[in-house]
């Protein structure tokens, strides 16, 4: 059934079987289960990802279901990561999900991070944002990290063991004193369209298939998406000598 389920992706020449295993021995961290975590959960599960790991603290409200489609309105009040692991349990049977139904902290990433060989960052708080940064780019994990609000959207991949001289979040985003700080509030102040962040949340998991699966070499640009007018663009990053985080100097520890 296995192989049934994954003929068509063993057609491409880039995509082996020697590979899907590895994908279904792979484990991923997904930090928020909202409009970006829903649809990069699905995909990932679907596309033969082993493990994943679902961590957030909110619940379901009834302004979600346009665009969390792992979502329906019986499930208003539930903890997100507990619906969204039995629906995937129901399409993607194969892949092993745990709900941990907290905000992601400094006392529960550390040990979420050791178990993970990959972490997608999809939430909306500029602090934990910059939390996820740190921590992956002091245990060196791959992290892949998106925000959508309105109609647009950006994606980074942080790996500072395949790509050093792009930098990290914070040397675009500074933890002190950044304007992305406003952006904290930005879904519920200025909305987003539904489709948008499923857009950001597929290439998301997109981009993080790419590296699981080494197809390519992992993108070092800062992707901009405006859905409105369908236009993509990549910005190059270059690491930050004066970066708290992974500067010359940085204790990313501390």
């Amino acid at each position: 059934m296995e192989e049934l389920v994954h003929s068509r992706t063993l057609l491409l020449s880039e995509v082996s079987e020697r590979q899907l295993t590895s994908l279904r021995r792979s484990r991923v961290l997904i930090v928020g289960a909202g409009g970006l975590g829903c649809p990069a959960a699905q995909c990932l599960a679907a596309a033969g990802v082993g493990a994943i790991t679902l961590v957030d603290g909110d619940t379901v409200d009834a302004s979600n279901l346009p665009r969390q489609t792992l979502f329906g309105p019986e499930d208003i009040g539930q903890p997100k990561p507990s619906v969204a692991r039995a629906r995937l349990a129901q399409t993607s049977p194969a892949c092993a999900v745990v709900a941990v139904c907290d905000h992601a902290h400094a006392d529960n990433l550390p040990e979420l991070l050791a178990q993970s060989d990959l972490v997608l960052d999809c939430t909306d708080r500029f602090q934990t944002r910059q939390l996820i940064n740190r921590l992956c780019v002091q245990t060196k994990k791959p992290l892949v990290a998106a925000s959508v609000v309105q109609w647009s959207g950006q994606l980074m991949v942080i790996d500072l063991n395949q790509l050093p001289e792009a930098g990290c979040y914070a040397c675009l985003f500074p933890p002190e004193g950044s304007s992305a700080q406003s952006l904290d509030a930005a879904c519920g102040a200025f909305g987003v369209f539904p489709t948008a962040a499923g857009l950001l949340g597929t290439l998301q998991a997109h981009v993080a298939l790419m590296v699981l699966l080494g197809l390519s070499s992992t993108p070092s640009t800062f992707l901009l998406l405006d859905t409105k007018s369908l236009r993509l663009e990549a910005v190059g990053r270059l690491r930050r000598p004066d970066c708290p985080i992974c500067g010359e100097g940085a204790c990313a520890s501390d």
